[in-house]
């Protein structure tokens, strides 16, 4: 019996019950030899499958064991369980993939799956993780990135990963209704960053290097930039574009120059728009609506923000507006020097 409560439910890739064709799914949705012990039994299978901006979150259950022989290619692997345990073999030797580990592997690899077996999938292109770097440290990479396999889900690292990975899960049934999809975008981008500072891999050396400093137009730089660019996402490489340095760069230079990151100034930015759209007194606006819009993935996060800024909670704003027709009397965004 496959799951209720299995996550991208609503983007279902292919759902089956025969195993030869679970197989063939299979086969034709990501490559590589796949092998049951009885192809003729029932699988009891269920694949689904979410397109982010640069990479693909899936969802895998199936409750008969097989094995899968996948292809070299440019891409790498995150597997998270869900529940039972797999194992994934990286050149021959064996990482487990349960409640306890998690597994990172390169595209070529051959995964055994046991019996009610449930896991997420976050499939990334290894150029899109590069470029990323890039972006943070300012260096050129002439070598190839892998990573370490195994991942030890107590870690606070890897507790952060998965409630990202989590948080990007909550957001994709709003990404058609109220959430724009620059939500997602920084969601994503949040996920590789914290991917490749919190996990070892063959780059980390370039993460360890000293930066450049940034001068005082280039902080000014990413500020209007971010003005300019309120409603689009965040992106680090789009920052390093606009200045010339590394995003490390430009984020030690507001840490010592504004006392707060340029993600914490786009905030405040954002909590500034918001409380513009709560002023306009449209009928359809609701608290909800006006957080998506502004970038906000978690409605009770933007509330605590938006009072901790203005002093009144974003209810409080609208229903002023709602009963007594007036505008909201001039609330001073509070300067908070924030490290993040």
């Amino acid at each position: 019996m496959l799951s209720r409560e299995a996550p991208l439910r609503g983007h279902e890739l292919f759902r089956t019950a025969n195993a030869a064709d679970l197989c063939r799914e299979l086969e034709q949705r990501v490559g590589g030899r796949c092998s049951f012990p009885d192809t003729a039994a029932i699988a009891d299978a269920c694949v689904s499958r979410y397109q982010l901006p640069s990479s693909e979150l899936w969802y895998a259950e199936t409750h008969l064991p097989f094995r899968i022989e996948l292809p070299a290619g440019p891409l790498i692997r995150m597997q998270i369980q869900r529940a039972g345990s797999a194992v994934t073999y990286i050149e021959g030797t064996p990482f487990a993939v349960d409640a306890v580990q998690s597994c990172i592997s390169p595209a070529e690899a051959v995964v055994e799956y046991p019996a009610a077996f449930q896991q997420l999938i976050w499939r990334v292109r290894s150029e899109v993780l590069v470029r990323k770097l890039v972006a943070l440290t300012g260096a050129p990479v002439t070598r190839k990135l892998t990573f370490e396999p195994a991942l030890e889900r107590s870690r606070p690292e890897s507790q952060a990963f998965i409630a990202i990975i989590d948080s990007i899960l909550a957001n994709i049934d709003h990404a058609t209704l109220l959430a724009p999809p620059f939500v997602l975008a920084e969601l994503e981008e949040a996920l590789i960053v914290s991917m490749l500072f919190n996990f070892e891999h063959s780059l980390r050396d370039l993460l360890e290097q000293d930066v450049l400093d940034a001068g005082s137009w280039q902080v000014r730089r990413v500020e209007e930039y971010i003005d300019a660019h309120l409603d689009a996402p965040f992106d680090i490489e789009q920052i390093a574009e606009v200045t010339g340095i590394s995003t490390r760069s430009i984020y030690r230079a507001f840490k010592r120059s504004r006392g707060y990151s340029p993600m914490a100034f786009a905030r405040k930015r954002r909590l500034l728009q918001a409380r513009r759209l709560l002023q306009e007194k449209e009928q359809s606006q609701t608290v909800t609506s006006v957080a998506f819009v502004c970038g906000f993935n978690d409605v009770g996060h933007f509330s605590r923000e938006f009072s901790k800024a203005f002093g009144e909670s974003p209810s409080s704003v609208l229903k002023m507006v709602e009963r007594k027709g007036i505008e909201p009397s001039t609330f001073a965004l509070r300067t908070r020097r924030s490290p993040n």
